[in-house]
């Protein structure tokens, strides 16, 4: 008969399916407009701890040139990074190693490269020789982990291990004494050189021997990330000592600076985007993540895993995650 309806066709909708696409939607439209300006400006902030640049202001008789216009200008870089990562849906590599960077005409006097024709940030290209590329080699990274006259390894491994690796370090046993400036009367030594002997203490070795490593790879990196190949003692005999940043990894493999040091997170590529998830839904969610939570970032990981793991759409599948819409 005319009226009569296909038994095995079925009309309804299911509402789950409808509101999927609902939600689908209106993630899409809000990482298209104005408002992710807003998430990525709090997210970079929050994400690389940009906070504590300036904390120690850097003292100016070993850094004259270092101003409120670079310290500003430092402050923005990674946020402007962070921003053209996110708005090119670019591969999370890029935030540990690239070509380019975004810069302003301090920056790039500052780091040594081409002054700009414009005022403002634009993306920069880097070649090797400019010892950049990536958020590890950034000046507010390094300034941050520093304090205002010298560079701080350790601090330096802490900010790594938290930021790239997702793992908080254990805080240091109490009553540790402090690194002792360079004695006048003594050969001129570099912190990794006081290091080694402090960490011979069996109460701080073991951290030590994973910390370290991740923040004298950076000591090619003065206090405000300027690039250099010798340590600047003040006190001491003889010449300012040769910075040597190699080191190993937690789980043995070598390196001999930063740039091998690099090559081998890019390696690591599915652990880092794991911590890069774990930062993006701690934001979201406005609390530590729990054991409950582990299905939850496998599966929005392994959907992030799908196109490579780019920036916007790992923020999406966070944003259309079952963690998310049980928030």
């Amino acid at each position: 008969m005319g009226g009569s309806q296909d038994p095995t066709s079925d009309s309804s909708e299911d509402p789950t399916d409808k509101m999927s696409v609902v939600l689908e939607g209106e993630v899409d439209r809000m990482l298209a407009d104005g408002k992710g300006n807003r998430f990525v400006d709090d997210f970079a902030r929050q994400w690389l701890q940009l906070h504590r640049l300036g904390m120690f202001a850097p003292d100016k008789g070993i850094y004259p040139t270092y101003d409120s216009w670079l310290e500003a200008s430092m402050r923005s870089e990674p946020i402007e990074y962070f921003r053209e990562m996110f708005v090119k849906n670019l591969s999370v590599d890029g935030f540990i190693d690239s070509n380019w960077t975004m810069a302003n005409p301090r920056l790039c006097q500052f780091y040594g490269l081409p002054e700009p024709k414009t005022d403002g940030f634009h993306q920069v290209s880097l070649k090797p020789e400019d010892h950049r590329g990536g958020l590890l080699t950034m000046g507010a990274v390094l300034g941050l982990t520093s304090d205002g006259t010298r560079h701080r390894p350790v601090h330096r491994g802490v900010w790594l291990s938290e930021a790239i690796f997702g793992k908080t370090p254990p805080p240091p046993p109490a009553n540790v004494p402090a690194i002792e400036p360079n004695p006048p009367e003594s050969p001129k030594a570099t912190i990794r050189q006081k290091l080694e002997a402090h960490a011979t203490n069996a109460n701080c070795a073991a951290c030590h021997a994973k910390i370290d490593p991740l923040g004298l790879v950076w000591d090619n990196y003065d206090a405000i990330g300027q690039w250099r190949t010798h340590e600047k003692v003040a006190a001491g005999t003889g010449k300012d000592p040769l910075v040597n940043p190699a080191g190993a990894m937690p789980d043995g493999r070598a390196f001999k600076d930063a740039t091998e040091f690099k090559r081998l997170l890019l390696e690591d590529r599915d652990k880092f985007a794991r911590a890069f998830i774990e930062h993006l839904c701690t934001y979201g969610l406005r609390r530590v993540l729990t054991f409950d939570d582990q299905e939850g970032l496998k599966a929005i990981e392994a959907e992030a895993k799908k196109t490579g793991y780019r920036v916007k759409d790992i923020v999406r599948a966070v944003a259309l995650s079952e963690l998310t819409r049980k928030r």
